[in-house]
């Protein structure tokens, strides 16, 4: 298996070719006057990850921490960045992935899919048993869209998408807040009673950012990674499942999904600091990283 590269090294994906980057955040003076006394006081945003052009800015810069955290007795193996530690006074902070809290629309229609498919391959005897529960206005609807020769399955099929698409509607809400028409809820209630039951909605991906490296962890959180020449993914099973960590170009934002999707595979390459440039503030300033530099020209 492959590893990080020793040093700063670069990270652009191989199928849309862009890089990850860190944009820092700005540094505001918040100083004030009281009783004729200034007292100064500066305070720097949280820098944001991003993935953008692979110009070879610091921006694009990290580096892998080896470093053994003391009270888990295991190395941090955190991706760092060049750009927060060198340009801003908040000490390091690498890249840290979290468990969505919310579904979104797509992982509920994904449910919703299932659960159709579950309730579809009822037994034969115990779809004749619930058929007598559809109503006649939506028998009559069935009717019209499939044609009054329709199987029994062709218009469970219908009912079921239906039935499943109140369960799992494509907002973040829960389900004790779903009122469905009656019928539907009746149905539902009657193949629970027969063990057919929705499934759980599941997220599709895991989100990702930057923080700082002295911080704990919590059972929902990742900060260590592995890499083994393709794929960067978490090896810290005892906080979020590594299968769901694969790290993902997904439409421009990086994200931890299941191993096996498009935008999943990097290429790491050792960076080297620019060339000087004849006015270095101004060319730290173009490469994004709003901090404290970029201030004093007043952007």
């Amino acid at each position: 298996m492959s590893t990080f590269p020793d040093g700063n090294f670069t990270i652009v994906n191989d199928e849309t070719g862009r890089c990850v980057r860190v944009r820092l955040g700005r540094t505001q003076d918040l100083s004030d006057w009281q009783a004729g006394t200034k007292y100064l006081q500066h305070v720097t945003a949280k820098p944001t990850l991003e993935l953008g052009e692979p110009d070879g800015s610091p921006a694009t810069a990290w580096w892998f921490s080896t470093i053994d955290d003391a009270v888990e007795r295991h190395p941090f193996n955190q991706i760092v960045s060049h750009a927060v530690g060198e340009y801003q006074n908040i000490g390091n902070h690498c890249v840290w992935l979290d468990l969505q809290s919310h579904p979104t629309a797509e992982d509920r229609r994904r449910a919703a899919d299932e659960f159709r498919r579950k309730l579809n391959d009822m037994p034969g005897n115990l779809k004749e048993k619930l058929a007598v529960l559809l109503p006649a206005a939506f028998l009559t609807e069935a009717e019209t869209e499939l044609g009054a020769d329709a199987s029994l399955p062709e218009v469970l099929d219908l009912w079921h998408g239906y039935c499943a698409s109140l369960k799992f509607p494509q907002q973040n809400i829960e389900e004790e807040d779903l009122e469905g028409p009656e019928a539907a809820q009746s149905y539902l209630d009657a193949a629970a009673e027969e063990g057919i039951h929705p499934p759980a909605v599941k997220a599709d991906r895991t989100s990702t950012r930057m923080y700082g490296c002295g911080a704990s962890r919590g059972k929902n959180s990742t900060y260590r990674w592995a890499y083994d020449g393709t794929h960067i993914y978490g090896a810290d099973s005892k906080t979020v499942p590594s299968e769901r960590t694969y790290w993902t170009d997904d439409g421009g934002y990086l994200v931890g999904k299941n191993k096996g999707g498009p935008g999943q595979t990097w290429t790491l390459a050792s960076w080297k600091p620019p060339a000087p440039q004849s006015d270095p503030v101004k060319a730290i300033a173009l490469t994004g990283l709003f901090g404290p530099i970029a201030n004093l020209l007043g952007s």
